[in-house]
């Protein structure tokens, strides 16, 4: 069982991410459109706001953090077996693991 302390620090991780990827997905989502179609003009370089490596590192960091808690606080709601509980915590923090493992190769491979 999840202690309630960790709860409210997940819930206040969910809510402290989700206006800033919000506004990160809509910044990404306009600077690409702006970039297929470069009459629409809605920043000055859109490619390179697009493609800054610190917004990627802040988008990925907060998604994932996002993410874990929000699937945290929902298989505490949702699952009332504790076994079953554990086991589907354990493989979502094995998953978000192989998936920060993976954006930070990613993200070496294309910096270099």
């Amino acid at each position: 069982m999840v202690k309630p302390r960790l709860l409210r620090i997940a819930l206040l991780l969910v809510e402290a991410t989700s206006i800033p990827l919000l506004v990160l997905g809509l910044v990404y989502l306009l600077t690409g459109y702006q970039m297929l179609v470069p009459s629409v003009k809605l920043f000055p370089r859109p490619q390179q706001i697009h493609t800054d490596l610190v917004l990627r590192i802040i988008f990925a960091t907060m998604g994932l953090i996002h993410g874990y808690s929000g699937l945290i606080l929902l298989l505490e709601r949702r699952i009332r077996n504790n076994t079953l509980r554990l086991i589907i915590e354990g493989i979502v923090t094995g998953l978000f693991i192989a998936i920060a493992v993976l954006i930070l190769v990613l993200e070496l491979i294309v910096s270099t």
